[in-house]
């Protein structure tokens, strides 16, 4: 049985899931604003079970492509274990709670911070140490580009989030930037995802 049509589909199912979860969470009545709210406030919102929902779900669907690197692609092994490094946070993050705006600063809270950078940077490193064997492969060649656009998407997003976090004037744009990471994590496993799906 070939695997890899599956694991693309399975991704494909994870990354429809977490896109239909955080659409109603931006549509609900939650009272947080993706300009200046970081994703993470949902899950400290009476809406939490959708943010847990689309954690799990893109979780899911980061093992999935870290599966499909694995059997698809040879020379990505490095990516390959950043996307379990992602996945298993995504996975883990809702458990562990952001600290709310204000609040004292918990044990929960750093954890949910940590797990917060790990899976940025890790999927967005992910996705420029593929970039080489996804370009050399005859199949996996032709989705090269738009894996391209959506690795520096996540890249922006990274260094948005970095220079908001840093600095007041810009940090009530700090839910765009983190969004943008969001945009670019999405497209780029949906992009790997359909690739797989298509494998013969």
């Amino acid at each position: 049985m070939n695997l890899i049509p599956l694991t693309g589909i399975i991704a494909i199912v994870g990354v429809a899931v977490t896109i239909a979860s955080l659409g109603y969470l931006h549509i609900a009545p939650t009272g947080l604003s993706p300009i200046r709210n970081a994703v993470s406030e949902y899950g400290i919102s009476p809406y939490r079970r959708w943010y847990r929902v689309a954690t799990i779900a893109l979780g899911i669907a980061g093992l999935a492509t870290a599966l499909i690197l694995q059997l698809a692609l040879r020379g990505t092994l490095p990516a390959v274990i950043l996307l379990i490094i992602f996945g298993v946070a995504r996975l883990l993050i809702s458990w562990s709670p952001m600290d709310a705006a204000g609040a004292a600063r918990t044990r929960t809270g750093r954890i949910h911070n940590l797990l917060a950078i790990a899976a940025f940077a890790t999927a967005t490193a992910a996705g420029f140490l593929a970039a080489g064997p996804i370009a050399a492969d005859p199949h996996w060649a032709g989705f090269s580009p738009a894996a391209t656009v959506f690795t520096w998407v996540m890249a922006v997003g990274s260094a948005g989030v970095i220079l908001a976090t840093a600095s007041a004037p810009l940090r009530r744009l700090f839910g765009v930037f983190e969004r943008t990471i969001y945009v670019g994590i999405i497209g780029w496993i949906t992009v790997l995802a359909i690739a797989s799906a298509t494998a013969g």
